[in-house]
């Protein structure tokens, strides 16, 4: 009773936003042709999906109407959604109105060990929390369940995608398989009009036991598999024909070679392919495994139908960071229509001079980018530098890219500059623009050697490509969170609006930047090398006078607290610092925090804005090859180590052949001589 009462107040609430509804819902049913195939039918006709995936959640983003209107122009149909929010109901008005379907996402929280999931901790064992969470779906189903642009409910997405380490652990993975039936029985019993789609990664083969074994035990009421699928979507069908599962099935993803199989540098970095190479894949993948397959495939949905933001994350992105068309979208475009665009966007094949490579701080570099337009028209480049999107272990960042720099715009195909001076991995991207508004995209990873403090992170360093915002303190129920662009653009790294709508009570609430996710000192923290000058924000609130308390560090779990009380912010961003000068750290696990704190009495919600968070310190010197010992000195203790090695070859010789030539001889010790002395502190 108290459920389907707050499903009543809540359908009154949504009203203008659903007002499309009132066209009443369009049936959807999966129907059995033969053996092993199947048909999608909307109201009462053929429908095979031509989608792409959305990330935006609101009408109000004004990148989303030109992303719907994009994708109708280019022959789609569809467009899938992972999830519901405040702004579900404007986007499945604005689909139907341009003509397009939603496959629209029901939430599943991840548990822990999820394997893309760091910090997710849903108990599925726990039988009460899953019911509530089923309710809360419930809810969603009503709002929603009525609306034309409804085509599919997907139940979860890649909820069973777990590490090794957890899915050894059977009794958690089959309680995740008979949860994400429990929901679609839901589904079903509330909308018996639109089909349940259950989304994995993949087959699951490396699994104990595998998805369609899974799916076919325990999910009777699922009616379509999801394989989200990436280079090893040749496979998909052949596998499914072989496997347990016998229901049709959808490509929910599907895209260019995913990043987990790219090849590495020495460093972590990975290469990536240009969007010529990428536009094949978006090709050859639908013609050859989803129309190809159309008989058992119903369809599926290009990842990512999305601009470049920031403008360094090129792995997925269709647009550039001004909506422009890709070779992607070209080839999405042929795939669905039958023919190409009239203007082709630019061909780009490579970047050379770069890739791969190791500098030292200000060494000069020349790059070049292999473009041709097609149409034969002029071309300009955006060249822009930023530091590597993967860490040290080829681990992609996702939402912490950043920052970067555009070094030139509107350049030509070459650009020459120098090597930055601060150590470390850096990533190049070109953005080839035609003179039609169409783009082409190269990226290439290189590096910029340095004296780095072994095992350690150097300095300076944005806090959110390291941290995590999971250490929400006090009244954290009265606390929503959203990423925002910083006020210094794209290229400035990511930001944060904290909304806090509290009750008229006293009480506090706040957030602890953490590592890793949700540490509150029981583990190890983030190794920083030493030296730290201070913690500089960006802060501002949509209230003056909203008085916030900062601090870095905790004194339980890292020996030592500076604060910033007392702050108020303004409603313009403004810098801050929080003094590091004495403090003594090895491994900080909490380098940044808020508390806002209220007393009883009325009360408004109000948003707490931070961006640009950075640890500042000195950089590691630029490297000293001639300071064999280590000790930033040129000495004779070094001289000792190269006359010891004297006519070594190859591996004996190591380090102490300097001008790598294969062996230790004069030239060596001259290069070593000319170097004596202290070694430079900078470049």
């Amino acid at each position: 009773m108290k459920l389907r009462f707050i499903i009543a107040i809540l359908c009154c609430l949504a009203g203008s936003s659903l007002a499309i509804a009132q066209d009443g819902p369009i049936p959807v049913e999966v129907i059995k042709t033969k053996q092993n195939g199947w048909e999608l039918r909307r109201g009462g006709k053929p429908y095979f999906i031509k989608g792409g995936c959305i990330v935006r959640s609101t009408m109000e983003d004004p990148d989303l109407p030109v992303l719907l209107d994009a994708i109708r122009d280019a022959g789609g149909n569809c467009i899938r959604l992972w999830s519901t929010g405040p702004g579900t109901g404007g986007i499945l008005d604005a689909a139907h109105e341009r003509g397009l379907s939603v496959m629209l996402g029901l939430w599943m929280l991840h548990s822990d060990g999820h394997a893309d999931s760091s910090g997710a901790n849903f108990d599925y064992l726990d039988f009460d929390a899953v019911q509530d969470q089923i309710d809360t779906l419930a809810i969603q189903v009503e709002l929603y369940k009525n609306h034309p642009a409804l085509l599919a409910w997907g139940v979860g997405n890649e909820v069973e995608h777990l590490t090794e380490e957890a899915d050894a652990n059977q009794t958690v993975v089959t309680a995740i398989w008979r949860a994400i039936n429990r929901t679609a029985a839901m589904v079903k019993s509330l909308d018996p009009e639109h089909p349940t789609i259950a989304v994995t990664a993949e087959l699951g083969d490396w699994h104990l036991v595998d998805n369609a074994t899974q799916l076919s035990t325990y999910c009777p009421n699922i009616d379509i598999w999801g394989v989200n699928a990436y280079e090893t979507l040749p496979e998909i069908r052949a596998k499914i024909d072989e496997s347990d599962w016998d229901r049709p099935y959808l490509i929910p993803e599907y895209g260019p070679s995913g990043w987990w199989n790219a090849i590495r540098t020495t460093w972590g970095g990975r290469y990536e392919h240009t969007t010529d190479d990428k536009a094949t894949f978006y090709r050859d993948g639908w013609n050859g495994s989803i129309t190809g397959e159309s008989d058992r495939c119903l369809g599926g949905f290009a990842y990512l139908w999305d601009e470049l933001y920031p403008p360094t994350d090129t792995w997925f992105m269709m647009f550039g960071p001004a909506m422009e068309p890709s070779p992607c979208v070209d080839a999405m475009i042929e795939a669905w229509t039958g023919s190409p665009p009239a203007n082709l966007s630019p061909s780009v094949t490579a970047i050379t001079g770069v890739s791969g490579q190791s500098f030292d701080p200000a060494d000069p570099l020349t790059m070049t980018v292999e473009a041709t337009d097609p149409e034969g028209g002029e071309l300009l480049v955006d060249w822009i530098i930023g530091e590597e999107i993967f860490d040290e272990d080829g681990v992609y960042r996702w939402n912490s890219i950043g920052p970067c720099n555009y070094v030139e715009s509107g350049g030509g195909l070459t650009l020459e500059m120098t090597a930055p001076l601060i150590p470390g991995a850096y990533r190049v991207v070109a953005i080839v623009h035609d003179d039609a508004g169409r783009i082409g995209v190269a990226s290439s990873p290189f590096f910029v050697d340095g004296d780095l403090p072994d095992g350690r992170q150097p300095m300076p360093f944005r806090i959110d490509n390291q941290y995590s915002t999971t250490g929400f303190m006090g009244a954290y129920w009265a606390l929503d969170l959203a990423g925002i662009e910083s006020p210094n653009g794209a290229c400035a790294g990511i930001g944060h609006r904290f909304t806090f709508d509290p009750p008229p009570i006293a009480l506090w609430a706040g957030v602890a930047w953490q590592y890793p996710a949700n540490n509150w000192g029981t583990l190890p923290g983030l190794p920083v090398a030493p030296g730290g000058e201070s913690v500089q924000f960006l802060a501002w609130s949509d209230k003056p006078g909203t008085v916030v308390d900062f601090f870095v560090g905790s004194a339980d779990a890292d020996g030592f607290e500076v604060r910033l009380d007392g702050l108020e912010l303004t409603t313009e961003p403004t810098y801050y610092d929080i003094p590091l000068q004495g403090i003594v750290y090895d491994e900080v696990t909490i380098p940044f925090g808020w508390v806002i704190s209220q007393t009883a009495g009325e009360t408004e919600p109000r948003d707490i804005l931070i961006a640009d968070l950075t640890w500042i310190g000195p950089p590691p010197p630029p490297p000293c090859d001639p300071d064999l010992s280590g000790d930033r000195k040129v000495n004779g203790r070094d001289l000792g180590i190269l006359i010891n090695r004297w006519y070594a070859t190859g591996e004996q010789a190591g380090d102490a052949d300097l001008n790598e030539d294969g062996f230790v001889d004069n030239q060596d010790l001259i290069l070593m001589l000319e170097a004596w002395g202290e070694c430079p502190e900078n470049p």
